[in-house]
């Protein structure tokens, strides 16, 4: 899946499977975080500075270390991947 489903189209072998989530959080301080999720369960929460630029911007740059945070976590645990 594309996690950043405004932002451009990771390489197909890039896409996280399809049951995984991503949900940006802004709350008013100088970190944007994403909460990565497998069918509905909070797995991770990554952060990023919000001097990346704006809201799609950061989306994208989430999305991106979603996507690796995934592969990585699927390659430790396989039995997990769909």
């Amino acid at each position: 899946m594309n996690l950043d489903k405004t932002g451009p189209a990771p390489r197909p072998e890039l896409r996280a499977p399809e049951d995984w989530t991503m949900e940006v959080i802004r709350d008013g301080s100088p970190y944007y975080t994403a909460v990565i999720a497998l069918a509905g369960a909070t797995m991770c929460r990554l952060s990023i500075a919000k001097s990346v630029g704006d809201d799609a911007s950061a989306r994208t740059v989430l999305a991106d270390k979603g996507r690796r945070w995934i592969r990585d976590f699927l390659s430790r645990h396989p039995a997990t991947s769909s």
